[in-house]
């Protein structure tokens, strides 16, 4: 029971930590009005359609790793973790060059007023950006959680998006003056800080595992 509470709450916390700060990045963008606020839930849903995949994608990894840390298979420890955080940025860019294609006909399936669409289309050119930052951190912590990883990566999500993403996002869009895509474009950041640290860490950690053959 101790084990599953010191893996299972971290990887609570983590999920909370990277949704609280989405919330609280809707609410800034709420100040800036009605509009800009339709703008951001247009662009979070049609991100989110991918996002799904991905978390799925990101269990398996971790039954994947954790069944191959287990059996103390080191080396197919690393292929599989590695396979996964493959597959879900392939995944991801697909998604990326979809929403940049058509980043001005998609909000036309939620909404016709001009303005919200103007908005929508800008968010949805970042949100392309971040769509591969957004696989690679969501596997790349599945499969550390899959190494029993799981206080380090809660660090670096909290440290990436409420010390750095959110501060940014606020300056950004606030202060400014950027609006929804100034506090995106924060959201974007802290995204590629989880992900790249994240990434780093695996291989970090499985090349440990390795020396222990």
């Amino acid at each position: 029971a101790k084990k599953l509470i010191r893996i299972g709450l971290p990887s609570g916390f983590q999920y909370f930590i990277e949704i609280a700060a989405f919330t609280f990045s809707a609410v800034m963008i709420g100040w800036f009005g009605s509009r800009s606020l339709a703008a951001h839930q247009i662009a979070i849903n049609l991100a989110s359609l991918t996002y799904m995949m991905i978390l799925g994608i990101s269990s398996a990894g971790t039954i994947r790793v954790g069944y191959y840390y287990g059996a103390k298979d080191r080396k197919n420890l690393r292929i599989a973790g590695f396979s996964v955080i493959g597959f879900a940025g392939s995944i991801m860019l697909l998604s990326a060059i979809i929403l940049i294609i058509a980043n001005k006909s998609l909000p036309l399936v939620y909404i016709s007023d001009p303005e919200v669409i103007s908005i929508a289309s800008k968010l949805l050119i970042i949100a392309a950006i971040f769509q591969l930052a957004d696989g690679l951190q969501a596997t790349s912590v599945g499969v550390l959680r899959g190494l029993t990883d799981v206080r380090i990566p809660l660090i670096i999500t909290f440290s990436s998006y409420w010390i750095v993403a959110v501060p940014l996002g606020y300056y950004l869009g606030i202060e400014l003056n950027m609006g929804a895509v100034g506090i995106w474009t924060g959201l974007c950041i802290g995204l590629f800080l989880v992900a790249i640290s994240c990434v780093v860490r695996f291989n970090i950690k499985s090349k440990e595992e390795l020396h222990k053959i």
